[in-house]
């Protein structure tokens, strides 16, 4: 049965803004030129943010080379060793709403563009601890229950292509957190996202941390916002 939950203790950790905007270190004498416009957008962002999510378990089986099926019902072309020991899996779809999207807009249109893009940053920063809080809820129900976790599997990674998107949109009601998919397969509000967790008795690649990590990520080494890029893992 999919359930409904909203997030209201998030943080925005100013150091994971700067890292986001692409100024890594926060400390510089040049990211310490920022720090007002980061504070003032930080605080705007706070009250702007509005984090919902539905999510659900759904039985996963392992059909074939490449291939998974959900709730006993839809095939996902995946990377299967992600799923080898499942027999279900968390699927989510989570924002933080229109409000702070609309007014990063806005700041843009009139020209204001460095309050604009902190402000989108302050939006991603958002939705990571988002993901890290939804993470955190799923470790601690299925450790509960004797099993483990997996890795963070979100569709458009190596893992599982977008297409997938369509698939948790219909098992999921996205609606209910004002969430849409276009044809595109690509999520509105922007600051959204999808993710699958692995869910067994012994994964074969399992994961009970609750921090977001950039070891698994393909792009790990082109990403602008890799911490293994800059060396600087973020504290768990």
């Amino acid at each position: 049965m999919m359930e409904y939950i909203e997030w209201n203790n998030l943080n925005l950790d100013t150091s994971e803004i700067y890292r986001r905007i692409g100024m890594p270190d926060a400390d510089s004498k040049r990211s310490l030129n920022f720090k007002p416009v980061i504070e003032q957008m930080r605080h705007k962002a706070l009250d702007l943010v509005e984090v919902r999510c539905v999510y659900d378990y759904v039985p996963v089986n392992i059909v074939g080379s490449g291939e998974i099926l959900l709730a006993n019902q839809y095939p996902v072309n995946v990377l299967t060793s992600f799923f080898e020991g499942a027999h279900e899996v968390l699927i989510a779809i989570q924002t933080v709403g229109l409000r702070l999207e609309e007014e990063s807009n806005r700041f843009f249109e009139i020209g204001e563009m460095l309050d604009g893009m902190v402000l989108d940053g302050c939006g991603t920063v958002a939705l990571d601890e988002a993901l890290e809080l939804l993470r955190g809820m799923v470790v601690k129900q299925v450790t509960e229950r004797g099993l483990q976790t997996g890795h963070n599997l979100c569709p458009g990674g190596y893992q599982i292509p977008l297409e997938a998107q369509k698939t948790l949109f219909t098992l999921l009601d996205g609606g209910k957190i004002g969430v849409t998919l276009g044809e595109a397969m690509l999520m509105s509000p922007i600051k959204s996202h999808t993710l699958v967790i692995p869910v067994g008795q012994k994964l074969a690649k399992s994961n009970l941390s609750c921090a977001i990590t950039c070891e698994m990520c393909v792009e790990q080494q082109n990403c602008s916002h890799s911490r293994l890029k800059f060396g600087k893992a973020k504290p768990v």
